[in-house]
């Protein structure tokens, strides 16, 4: 539902060029996907899961987003017993909780995708922060052999001119804006006190071009807004958003200002409150750099300002929690991303954290790309190896546990719809009954 198939397999559709257009992947696997979830079934650990002492060993997942539910599922279906995943909320699902919209992403869609993960008997632990409850150096005291960290970056970056400013002046950051319309939208998201939609009205400015800005703009509009602008440093070729973001904020009549950074905030003289925003224009120079150019100016009218201008690791706690780990400047692990392994041969990192992941599904893949390398890891600690090449388990249900292999002239077959397309409806209509 929140995949850019536009950007990935609906854009690669050889049906793109035809007046008809691409085949509606994303679509039908939303329909499969919604009729499998009405029917109840829960998934299961493969009969042919890995046996013996070294999949009883303990993995601990830290933040209950994408990644870690990814890693957790498949270590699951791998055969793992021993699953703890640390979430510091009451709710899990991570961004796709807590961020994404309610008429983009459902909370009951996320908890379906967290059921299915428990079902392998992952075991999940809320109200449990990284820096506050344990660090990475505790987990390994109480016999964790290793670790995944999947806590995403859980604060906003914000311009200078925006640090002595608050929401009661008008002014939001996105990690301020989005879980409050979330915990307001989400029927059952966590069994905290109902919260109200932020009151909004009048003219809002996004700013910021991806995908959480365009999020803002819309459930702007939502909350009130008359009128969102949305500004950004760069042209449309260089929005960061998919394509199928900056479509719905468009039909939704928001507005774009490309090529401006903001420069100043003005607040009225008796209230302090935003009245308006100043705006430096910027361009490309030759070398494709953006600079600013400050003889050309722009004031414009605000009401509320949401700054979407991306995240950062900066609470010193959870930095310290993780201080075992080789850092880089912006307080992220240093991450081999091809196995998502960290300067610690036991700790892994994926999502927003390993700096590489841009979307929802990016993060799965992470989560899916480190499960291997964590079960190399732990079997390595038993004198095993593993292929290099991942083999990993597939979705299972008792359906798959059910016998549909035919027999026909001496042949046996593991199901009968190869066998019904080579021969005539009679012997069909027969095998089947």
């Amino acid at each position: 539902m929140v995949c850019p198939t536009s950007d990935l397999c609906v854009g690669s559709c050889n049906l793109a060029a035809t007046e008809e257009g691409p085949i509606n992947i994303g679509g039908l696997q939303q329909f499969a996907t919604e009729a499998f979830k009405q029917m109840g079934l829960k998934q299961i650990v493969p009969p042919d899961a890995g046996k013996g002492p070294v999949f009883d060993k303990k993995v601990a997942l830290i933040g209950c987003g994408p990644a870690s539910i990814s890693c957790a599922t498949f270590l699951g279906r791998l055969g793992y017993k021993n699953l703890t995943v640390f979430e510091k909320s009451n709710y899990g699902g991570g961004l796709s909780s807590s961020e994404i919209p309610q008429y983009r992403l459902p909370v009951d869609v996320v908890n379906f995708e967290i059921d299915l993960m428990k079902d392998l008997g992952v075991n999940v632990q809320n109200n449990k922060a990284l820096g506050k409850d344990f660090t990475l150096e505790s987990l390994k005291s109480d016999g964790f052999d290793a670790v995944f960290l999947g806590i995403g970056l859980p604060q906003p970056k914000k311009e200078t001119i925006f640090k002595e400013l608050n929401e009661s002046q008008g002014f939001f950051t996105s990690k301020d804006f989005l879980p409050r319309v979330s915990e307001s939208s989400k029927a059952g998201l966590c069994s905290c006190k109902r919260v109200p939609l932020p009151a909004l009205r009048g003219h809002v400015i996004v700013l910021g071009a991806g995908d959480t800005a365009f999020d803002c703009a819309t459930s702007a509009l939502r909350c009130g807004a008359k009128r969102v602008t949305v500004v950004f440093r760069r042209g449309f070729s260089h929005i960061r958003a998919v394509p199928e973001e900056f479509e719905l904020a468009r039909e939704e009549k928001c507005e774009f200002m490309p090529f401006l950074v903001p420069q100043k905030v003005n607040l009225h003289k008796k209230t302090g409150n935003i009245e308006s925003v100043q705006f430096c224009r910027t361009e490309l120079d030759d070398e494709g750099r953006l600079v600013e150019d400050p003889s050309q100016t722009m004031t414009l009218k605000a009401d509320f300002v949401i700054s979407a201008f991306g995240s950062a690791l900066q609470d010193q706690e959870v930095v310290k929690a993780i201080s075992p780990l080789k850092l880089r400047d912006n307080n992220l692990p240093v991450v081999d991303v091809s196995t998502m392994t960290t300067s610690e041969p036991w700790v892994f990192c994926g999502g927003d954290m390993a700096g590489v992941a841009e979307t929802t599904v990016e993060a799965v893949n992470d989560g899916k790309t480190a499960s291997w390398a964590i079960h190399s890891f732990l079997q390595s600690l038993e004198g095993k190896t593993v292929d290099s090449t991942p083999k990993l388990p597939r979705f299972f249900t008792p359906i798959d546990l059910v016998d549909v292999s035919v027999e026909m002239c001496g042949l046996k077959f593991p199901n009968p719809y190869g066998l019904a397309r080579s021969v005539n409806p009679f012997l069909v209509l027969t095998t089947f009954s």
